[in-house]
């Protein structure tokens, strides 16, 4: 792995979501809907939740339903302290989390048992993979019957390539092309990687075709449309967007 993690800073997607560039904001809080659109209502009280590569922990925070028990695993113990702190505040709340755990370790070699969570979210982790294969087949690993995997990363045959280059040219993020995106996928590429992996492709589309652009004129126009881009499930947008569910 030739990028440096550790060098990036453990709030850095809180940043991003909270007070940075209004399309970096905006690109931030539509994961956030998709959490709530894909994931939230299948959880309940007692679910267990791992998202590996969890960073600053803005998926795992926003999946966290009553009584559920997170858990964050990166590689960065700078981004698991920041989300230490985060899940210690949800937890303090009276309607919040049950407990959770935050583990510095790998997707490829997962230190948990077979069938141990009800959803893993695996989100803009596989492209910075060089063997993406074995993360998901971990990640299936220890998913129970009728748990969801949520993955995403660049859909490389859309405009993604072109924002790809703008962002690394504005320094808006740690640079992307050819440092941590070593792996690329399209959509029948990704849902051939889910269903060999072990899992039933249950959802498949993708997110930002146009509503990042949106977000410069309106946001709530912007937001509005992204409600749409996960209903067509087209292959236009810039994130490929899957649910795999375990057998």
């Amino acid at each position: 792995m030739s990028f440096d993690y550790h060098a990036v800073a453990g709030d850095y997607q809180y940043r991003a979501l909270n007070s940075g560039h209004p399309m970096q904001q905006f690109w931030h809080r539509g994961k956030l809907v998709m959490i709530d659109q894909l994931v939230r209502p299948h959880l309940k009280q007692g679910s267990r939740i791992l998202e590996i590569g969890c960073g600053s922990g803005n998926l795992l925070v926003q999946a966290g339903v009553r009584g559920s028990f997170p858990v964050g695993l990166d590689l960065s113990m700078q981004a698991l302290t920041f989300v230490r702190s985060r899940l210690n505040e949800d937890e303090d709340k009276k309607d919040g989390i049950s407990g959770f755990a935050c583990i510095q370790s790998v997707g490829e070699a997962l230190p948990f048992s077979a069938g141990s969570f009800d959803c893993v979210i695996l989100s803009e982790v596989i492209e910075h993979l060089d063997a993406p294969q074995a993360t998901m087949e971990e990640a299936s690993r220890v998913l129970r019957p009728g748990g969801r995997l949520l993955v995403t990363t660049p859909n490389y045959r859309s405009l993604w390539p072109l924002m790809e280059w703008a962002v690394d040219c504005m320094n808006m993020a740690p640079k992307m092309a050819g440092e941590q995106h070593i792996s690329k996928f399209h959509p029948a590429g990704l849902r051939d990687l889910i269903n060999s992996s072990g899992l039933q492709v249950n959802y498949s589309g993708t997110i930002y075709t146009l509503s990042p652009f949106m977000s410069l004129v309106s946001p709530e126009w912007a937001m509005r449309f992204l409600m749409k881009e996960l209903g067509r499930r087209s292959t236009l947008g810039m994130i490929l967007v899957a649910v795999g569910m375990r057998r």
